[in-house]
């Protein structure tokens, strides 16, 4: 969306008119003019969301201290969220394993259906708990269409987006949002786009690496180069990513809205665990909240939850053999590394931790391990599963036929 004009001049304009309006139409206002910005896009899959949006918002809090029935709501309502996910992400690539038929034409994805399958997930396990109160329903459809983060996230919680809102117009707000909003462009457009993107050089361009090019001539590439390749990836990634969050949360700081934080630094993590605390941490906190914690509630044994988390984490980005096997790589990253930092307690050799060679082993370690999963995110619809393998395969020097 920030490549088009129209979204600088709706989110400015709204801007304007969102602080001149009394304070209690603001939030109506802002609903109203998200949903008409984001109609332009799409103008089903937004009138779908709102039927969705009614039926959580009015039927999720039925569940509160009633009846057998009125307690099933909240599960009935997730579970048709989830089938509605799974339908237009999940059943296409299905399909289209079984089938050379083309399915382009027959499915297209809803817009912001994962950000908004997973805030209404959120929303309605947080109402049933008791967590949520103030349920004002402009302050939540705002929460829920608010067009800077729609698309791209970060994935608000509904409680922390009612507690971090400014009350009056504040200029150091509109200083802080306007500052985000240029580190974001200069992250997308100057470092990814005009420092990091020529690197790829015949195997990619300012929108990202291209596997199929890499693939075509992956036999007589050195491994060297393919690792060059993953490392140019996972920096292009985060540059990219991070913008849009950053753009995100500059945006809505002009609302006198604080929205969480995504990234912290993840390319500087020391170890796989501390990554995921650095990473996409708003999905990393909903995967957490909603399928790690269940899990070790389920089985009581945290190397299931974790595998059970990294795969939700996988198919939340698409439903590929590339986004499971990727899930599956982490996942057993983490298992390792919860086993290692077991032994470090058991041996009390908790010491290791604070050696300064352990740091400067791990930062780069930690790296590379993440930018070989790029083997498998980059191959994601652009050269398959087998592609994927092959790449892997050619970081450790061995050559599988194309």
């Amino acid at each position: 969306m920030i490549q088009s004009g129209i979204f600088w001049l709706v989110l400015f304009a709204t801007v304007i008119v969102f602080w001149l309006i009394p304070r209690q139409y603001r939030f109506g206002f802002l609903a109203l003019a998200s949903f008409g910005y984001l109609a332009t896009l799409d103008l089903i899959s937004v009138f779908v969301l709102v039927a969705w949006t009614l039926a959580f918002y009015w039927l999720a809090p039925l569940a509160i201290g009633k009846g057998p029935w009125q307690q099933r709501l909240p599960s009935i309502l997730i579970l048709a969220i989830l089938g509605y996910l799974a339908y237009f992400k999940y059943i296409p690539p299905l399909i289209a394993a079984m089938s050379s038929d083309p399915i382009e034409t027959k499915f297209i994805i809803p817009l912001g259906i994962s950000y908004f399958t997973f805030k209404l997930i959120h929303y309605a396990v947080e109402v049933v708990r008791g967590n949520i109160k103030n349920r004002s329903l402009q302050q939540f459809f705002a929460y829920m269409f608010l067009f800077p983060i729609f698309t791209a996230g970060p994935i608000e919680r509904f409680d922390h987006f009612l507690a971090n809102q400014d009350q009056k117009w504040q200029s150091n707000s509109m200083v802080e949002g306007l500052t985000r909003i240029i580190h974001g462009l200069i992250k997308k457009f100057f470092i990814a786009g005009m420092l990091i993107a020529p690197l790829f050089g015949p195997y990619g361009d300012v929108t990202g690496p291209n596997a199929s090019a890499l693939l075509f001539n992956l036999s007589v590439l050195p491994t060297y180069k393919i690792w060059g390749f993953l490392v140019l990836a996972f920096l292009f990634m985060y540059m990219d990513f991070s913008a849009y969050s950053d753009i995100a949360i500059g945006a809505s700081r002009l609302f006198g809205i604080r929205i969480m934080e995504n990234f912290n630094f993840p390319i500087i993590a020391p170890n796989i665990s501390n990554f995921w605390k650095r990473w996409h941490m708003t999905l990393a906190g909903w995967c957490q909240a909603y399928v790690y914690m269940p899990m070790i509630g389920l089985t009581r044994n945290p190397y299931i939850a974790v595998y059970c988390t990294m795969l939700a984490f996988g198919l939340w980005h698409a439903g590929s053999l590339n986004r499971v096997a990727w899930g599956l790589y982490h996942a057993t990253g983490l298992v390792i590394h919860l086993s290692w930092s077991r032994i470090k307690r058991q041996k009390k050799w908790l010491f290791i931790d604070r050696m300064l060679v352990m740091r400067l082993i791990g930062i780069p370690s930690t790296f590379l391990f993440v930018a070989g999963s790029f083997a498998f995110s980059t191959t994601d619809g652009n050269g398959g599963f087998y592609g994927a393998l092959r790449i892997f395969a050619k970081m450790f020097f061995i050559n599988l036929p194309a």
